[in-house]
């Protein structure tokens, strides 16, 4: 879970009392994200902007929300216009955002390495919900839950020829 997605969880802030999303981050992220102002869904995977409003209005991230028509919506480009974005090369893979509200409220939250990584991992729920949403399109919710019931098991079996076979077809 991202910084704004937590804070969407935790605090659910009113998107009209939303002033300014002000957002450090390292180099990697910044440059793999760079586009401004995204006009298509695919265009918003790789736009911090796109995915900083995003996260904040919806709280939550995920392949199926790359379309065009989300990245056109009205409320999303209005709060993606509030995105004030950094880069920090000192943050390296890390970011800071603030989210500043029109009461004079700040909700602030940092993290040094990024959630997934070798120093921050997920937890299986978070992997299983992740595959999951991107094997909606692709599997039968039946077919993914047996493949996540597998790799759960995973170090209890002596031979993951089943496994393969499940990968396979």
């Amino acid at each position: 879970m991202g910084l704004l997605e937590e804070i969407h969880a935790e605090r659910t802030p009113n998107l009209d009392q939303v002033t300014k999303i002000y957002i450090e981050t390292g180099p990697v992220a910044f440059s793999s994200a760079g586009i401004q102002k995204p006009e298509l869904g695919v265009e918003g995977k790789f736009s911090l902007w796109f995915l900083a409003a995003l996260a904040l209005a919806e709280g939550k991230v995920s392949l199926d929300k790359f379309t065009d028509q989300k990245v056109q919506d009205p409320g999303l480009q209005k709060l993606l216009s509030k995105v004030d974005a950094h880069l920090v090369r000192e943050r390296k893979f890390g970011a800071l955002v603030q989210v500043h509200l029109a009461d004079g409220q700040k909700i602030e939250k940092s993290r040094e390495h990024p959630k997934g990584s070798p120093e921050n991992p997920l937890s299986f729920e978070e992997i299983e919900d992740k595959f999951s949403s991107t094997a909606a399109p692709h599997l039968s919710e039946k077919r993914a839950q047996g493949l996540i019931e597998q790799v759960r098991g995973l170090d209890q079996i002596m031979d993951a020829s089943a496994l393969a076979r499940s990968l396979s077809s």
